[in-house]
């Protein structure tokens, strides 16, 4: 079956469910004296009178407060020790007033006319050698979230941080990468969360693409490892091929029990590989299912690159790979659906696309269906000449589509999604080349987008000035914080002075 999915063709459809944006009660307040707390009695935040026996009709109406924006409208002065406050307080603004806002609840807190806390920005962590997208993971943990980066060649480096975003501490974790000067192009990582929690998974390719090793090392909710008797410094050996690329991906069985990993087969550095492989393994590294072939080329002149896998609450699993030929501005992605042994489940799902798709693998829960109904494809692309982020869903049976964001003209988009408790989320990085930098790889720069109020997109940037990108930092690391917030990652560099710079960003989605 093959559905059009590039411009033209893909249709928009409505946004998640709207924010709820409950307005105080604005009715005038006749207050007594306070309680014996000394405060203005009240009822899930709306104000209530109080009556300690003052006749307030003898001190004439309360007057109005001086603020008189979002939570603070129709606030009049409450009573103190018998007289209404010459300046009104929270007494008097009630229980959802803030003198300066900090909550993220869709409400103007603060009274300015402006809605939640601006977002906020911090520097992270200094870095080595550029991560690309391959050798940067994040994921959510009890108490914040981690990161871990590849930009040295003989370790990982965790980072904790809260759910401020704020850094905690980094733990440097040895791993076994190919013995070469372009081992760290090679590498690939992704945080999981498994059955006995946070893992870091690695893999790395030798010389002209050989060789290719993953390998799986357990992690505490605070980033570091977790020691098993006889395994490797390295971690465990999940597999190790003769045959491999520089990018493999992995995910977890809906049990949280196995390794289920793919890697593209390519005997030199090229843009893809003639065939995807795969094999699943416990935690251990002991084998499920040996290596085997998953998918191969169409046609004698194309290629496969663009790799991602994902486990399905069945219990099967799903892979994802687009097939282009060189030079080509459209190509083909492809979809193969296993079940728990690898084996192929149905007729593979094809949807032609754009050249550079940047494609990605979600879930959207159980909200969305069941396990068949609620994978879906993000994929960036050109519809009715607007750059747009879309949504492929139902992908086993009707397909569906609906335009996520419309992303800035003209500008490429560098984009992260996470599926949140409120449904999808997005944030991208809109980018565009610096003429006044020669160096292809300095030569990128970008302002900070994100899903915002009723799904409208929101420029979240720092300041007027773009922010310094470096070749490599076509990507964005988002995950769903406590209350609302979002957290997310980007890398920004600069060429003289020499630097590169993992930065978090904490917004507030509505």
């Amino acid at each position: 079956m093959v559905l059009a999915v590039g411009s033209g063709v893909l249709g928009g459809c409505e946004d998640s469910d709207p924010p709820v944006d409950p307005l105080p009660d604005s009715g005038s307040v006749d207050s007594g004296t306070p309680d014996a707390g000394g405060a203005q009695g009240d009822d899930g935040g709306t104000q209530v009178e109080v009556d300690a026996g003052t006749d307030a009709g003898s001190l004439g109406e309360p007057l109005p407060c001086e603020k008189t924006q979002g939570v603070c409208s129709g606030a009049r002065r409450a009573l103190v020790d018998g007289a209404y406050e010459p300046v009104c307080t929270a007494l008097s603004y009630g229980a959802d007033y803030e003198a300066s806002e900090t909550r993220c609840d869709g409400l103007d807190n603060d009274c300015d006319g402006v809605t939640d806390p601006p977002p906020s920005w911090s520097q992270v962590a200094s870095l080595g050698w550029p991560p690309h997208a391959g050798r940067i993971s994040s994921l959510r943990v009890t108490e914040g979230v981690l990161a871990v980066v590849f930009d040295r060649e003989v370790v990982a480096r965790v980072i904790q941080m809260d759910t401020a975003m704020t850094p905690l501490g980094t733990t440097e974790i040895p791993v076994e990468v190919q013995d070469d000067v372009l081992a760290l192009d090679t590498v690939s990582t992704r945080l999981l969360r498994t059955s006995q929690g946070p893992a870091l998974y690695y893999s790395s390719a030798g010389p002209n693409g050989d060789h290719t090793r993953g390998h799986l090392i357990l992690l505490d909710e605070q980033g570091h490892r977790v020691p098993r008797e006889g395994e490797p410094e390295g971690g465990a050996l999940l597999f190790d091929q003769t045959v491999g690329d520089r990018a493999t991906a992995a995910a977890v069985s809906a049990d949280g029990t196995r390794i289920f990993s793919a890697w593209r087969n390519s005997s030199s550095f090229v843009s893809g590989g003639r065939e995807v492989r795969g094999a699943l393994t416990e935690l251990n590294g002991q084998s499920v299912v040996a290596p085997r072939v998953l998918m191969q080329a169409i046609a004698k002149d194309t290629v496969l690159y663009g790799v991602d896998v994902m486990g399905l609450r069945d219990g099967g699993f799903v892979v994802l790979a687009q097939e282009i030929k060189d030079g080509a501005v459209e190509g083909l992605l492809r979809l193969q659906r296993f079940d728990a042994g690898l084996q192929p489940v149905g007729d593979e799902r094809t949807f032609p696309s754009e050249a550079n798709p940047e494609t990605r693998l979600v879930d959207l829960g159980a909200a969305a269906g069941d396990a068949l109904a609620s994978p879906a494809i993000v994929l960036r692309g050109i519809q009715a000449g607007q750059r747009v982020l879309t949504v492929l869903g139902n992908l086993f049976g009707e397909v569906s589509n609906r335009t996520l964001a419309t992303t800035t003209p003209m500008e490429a988009s560098w984009a992260g999604t996470a599926v949140t408790s409120r449904g999808l989320e997005a944030a991208w990085l809109s980018v565009s080349r610096n003429s006044q930098e020669s160096d292809p790889l300095f030569s990128w720069r970008g302002r900070f987008w994100a899903l915002g109020k009723e799904g409208v997109p929101a420029d979240l940037t720092p300041g007027p000035e773009y922010l310094p990108l470096h070749r490599y930092a076509q990507w964005v690391q988002l995950q769903e914080l406590p209350e609302r917030w979002m957290g997310a990652l980007v890398m920004t560099s600069t060429k003289s002075p020499l630097s590169h710079t993992l930065q978090a960003v904490r917004y507030c989605a509505p």
